[in-house]
């Protein structure tokens, strides 16, 4: 199971395979009001994941804050029985 929640800082790519990266699918939901964890912090993820070749899906909820958005479940429990598994 993926993590449902996490913190990405760009610098965590230098210390990954960039092989491991290249279609690795990545699900990044991110409010845009969010008060701990900037948006701009989301949008570089997308960059930077993007950029390594991951397969990123990106969505910002425009009045979500710090919080679980509930309402997207059924879309991302369909995202991830949609995503194959990535050997490891």
């Amino acid at each position: 199971m993926p993590p449902s929640a996490a913190a990405f800082h760009p610098l965590l790519l230098q210390m990954v395979d960039a092989d491991r990266l290249r279609g690795l699918p990545v699900h990044i939901t991110h409010g845009a009001l969010d008060w701990m964890f900037p948006v701009e912090l989301a949008r570089q993820a997308h960059r930077a994941l993007a950029k390594a070749g991951a397969n990123v899906t990106y969505r910002e909820i425009d009045d979500l804050s710090h919080t679980y958005p509930r309402e997207i479940n059924a879309t991302l429990l369909d995202w991830m029985s949609a995503t194959p598994a990535t050997p490891r």
